[in-house]
């Protein structure tokens, strides 16, 4: 009788642990810790960027690049050499470096740039009373108004005043507070830039060749608003100021 147990026990964790795998063959993780630097839809995957960690869905045409310490997704028919890739340009400053993504290859093919910055590098982190700023930590902050162009109360986010945004839209997702909008970036190219605020992180992402909300208004394929949606940060860092 033991005998019969001890079969039926071993078979049955025999296929707990394969659906366990198969469960686990469907998300690709990537980035900071792991060996893989490609991923392809439609599956599932989990990102480690820097300090942030979140996951999200991948539909079939779209495509994942990490290059450390920025990420790169697109929509093609099949995933691209790195030639035809957006790439991510950082330039040396008295206040350390700065960043923006360069497009290449095809002007009509939807992509977004992702990077990781601390909260402690946004003017709204500051406290009122706090006074002693530097100016190299003033450039910082004043470059991040430009990628994030909103404030954060700890809730939500507002658009800055004077910024030439359009289509604001706050958009909350497990674990974070975001929002898109559309925007131009310093070197010309129209699309839209997102935030999301978890823990002490923020998520960063520029979009370019035609993905903007306003584009997406007038397409039957919806593209950056579904994705954006999907992103899912760990639950147990709640957003915070």
């Amino acid at each position: 009788m033991k005998h019969y147990v001890t079969i039926a026990v071993t078979g049955w964790l025999a296929v707990a642990c394969f659906s366990c795998d198969a469960l686990a063959a469907g998300t690709v993780k990537l980035g900071v810790g792991t060996s893989v630097v490609t991923a392809d839809g439609p599956t599932s995957v989990q990102v480690r960027m820097g300090d942030c960690e979140f996951s999200m869905t991948l539909e079939k045409g779209e495509h994942i690049k990490y290059n450390e310490p920025d990420l790169i997704l697109y929509r093609a028919d099949v995933a691209l050499p790195d030639r035809k890739l957006p790439f991510l340009q950082q330039a040396q400053t008295y206040s350390g470096y700065d960043w923006w993504f360069e497009q290449r290859g095809s002007t009509h093919m939807l992509w977004i740039g992702f990077m990781c910055e601390n909260t402690a590098d946004f003017m709204w982190s500051v406290d009122d009373a706090q006074t002693d700023i530097s100016q190299e930590m003033h450039d910082i902050m004043d470059a991040n108004s430009l990628r994030c162009p909103a404030d954060f109360d700890g809730k939500k986010w507002t658009p800055l005043r004077n910024s030439e945004v359009t289509n604001f839209e706050n958009i909350d997702v497990l674990g974070a507070n975001g929002f898109v909008v559309d925007t131009k970036s310093k070197n010309g190219i129209q699309g839209s830039r997102f935030c999301f605020v978890h823990g002490k992180n923020v998520l960063i992402g520029v979009s370019g060749g035609g993905a903007d909300i306003q584009g997406e208004r007038s397409s039957k394929e919806g593209f950056l608003p579904p994705l954006l949606r999907t992103i899912e940060f760990k639950s147990q860092a709640t957003p915070t100021q």
